[in-house]
């Protein structure tokens, strides 16, 4: 089972790297093959106008957890100990895409925390720290190098298991969507925003902050030639947190009052799904207490939003039950259906979802105007007997992974 802090951050990011958040995509199951292929072929396609798009491969080596980036036409590159923080990637890995309607073919080794970043009409500056650790573009930083270039990006882990890809919006959207297919013992596609998406959700965020107040505008990124990218909630409040000045704050605490209220006098349900059973939990003082022995206590905003702080802090430590119950909590909490289900996941249905006034608006924004999207961390909760919303790819013998920028 894999999950996205295994997809994202099978080591730690350095300070300044785009925010990662951590669910347990326990809905899942691992393929039966004994063990996948050692290399898988990764398939590039320039589907934009431009004749001028690069895309780099970051990741950790499976195995030796050396952190490198793929290299056309040559060998990787494992970035070695700076001179200092801050210092220069000094090799060019920048892979070119070529004219519009080519397609650029690499090798992909097992590699794991792993990136395919694009970016049209620039390169991407990357940075060394002590350690060594490679600093990503922070994107939601207007400090950030890369702050004002037409970025995207997705995720993926290829292990001994499986290629496990993800194009994920819980960190952001992008004016350069990428669909993808992948192929091996499966041939499973994945459609890319369609055309004017984030125009139409930057919209409807825009008009939330007149309708609440709240700063949803601010998630919205503008450069020189209009709007470059759309961040979730938690990349903004990243910089603030601890600060009395910080986007969002006490957002969510209002209706967490209103949760825990309920469940004082009503049994809360969490199925934990693949016959795993359902566990039993009511609110006893301050602590939501099942019957399993979990127990959590009252979400933040920076909780609810990020899914992996506060009672949402997902612990190596912990065991699958409370594993479970954590993911099936925080994607009640940013759909807004635990207040009135007592039955998680399987009583609400999607129709159910962000239809309360507090609730995730970046979300609901995203899957408004998206075929399917991974638009907070354990966004693949889902019912039981509901097509799979999450964006997600995974294959035990893969064969070519393909990546379309359009």
């Amino acid at each position: 089972m894999v999950s996205r802090r295994t997809v994202f951050t099978g080591g730690a990011l350095a300070v300044g790297a785009a925010a990662a958040s951590s669910p347990w995509w326990s809905s899942l199951t691992v393929p039966s093959a004994s063990a996948s292929p050692l290399t898988c072929e990764l398939a590039l396609v320039n589907d934009t106008d431009s004749g001028s798009v690069n895309a780099y491969v970051t990741g950790r080596e499976f195995g030796t957890d050396r952190m490198m980036l793929l290299r056309a036409g040559q060998g990787p590159y494992y970035i070695e100990e700076p001179g200092g923080p801050n210092t220069p990637l000094p090799v060019d890995c920048a892979i070119p895409l070529g004219s519009p309607g080519s397609t650029t073919t690499v090798t992909l080794p097992r590699m794991y925390g792993a990136r395919v970043y694009f970016v049209r009409e620039s390169t991407l500056d990357f940075y060394v720290n002590p350690g060594p650790a490679l600093v990503e573009p922070a994107l939601h930083n207007e400090a950030d190098t890369n702050f004002g270039k037409i970025v995207s990006f997705c995720e993926f882990t290829f292990n001994d298991v499986q290629l496990f890809a993800n194009i994920s919006y819980v960190d952001l959207v992008t004016a350069l969507p990428i669909g993808m297919r992948l192929q091996g013992d499966g041939d499973h596609s994945v459609a890319p925003l369609p055309h004017g998406a984030v125009e139409a959700i930057a919209a409807e965020l825009e008009a939330q902050s007149g309708r609440d107040g709240q700063p949803w505008g601010d998630l919205v990124m503008h450069g020189d030639s209009g709007i470059l990218r759309v961040m979730s909630p938690q990349n903004v409040m990243a910089p603030h947190v601890g600060q009395p000045n910080m986007p969002f704050a006490g957002y969510w605490e209002g209706y967490a009052d209103q949760v825990w209220d309920v469940y004082r006098g009503t049994d809360l349900r969490i199925d934990l799904q693949g016959g795993r059973g359902v566990i039993t939990g009511r609110v006893n003082g301050d602590t939501l207490v099942f019957d399993d022995g979990s127990t959590f206590s009252k979400p933040g905003s920076w909780d609810v939003f990020t899914c992996n702080h506060g009672p949402f802090t997902n612990n190596p430590g912990d065991n699958d039950s409370k594993k479970g119950a954590l993911a099936r909590l925080a994607a009640a909490f940013n759909r807004s259906t635990i207040h009135n289900g007592a039955d998680q996941p399987n009583g609400p249905g999607i129709g159910d979802y962000y239809q309360n006034s507090i609730t995730n608006h970046f979300a609901r924004a995203v899957h408004a105007n998206s075929p399917i999207g991974y638009a907070f961390p354990y966004d693949d909760v889902t019912p039981d007997n509901t097509p799979d919303q999450s964006g997600v790819a995974y294959d035990g013998n893969p064969s070519r992974w393909t990546l379309t920028v359009t």
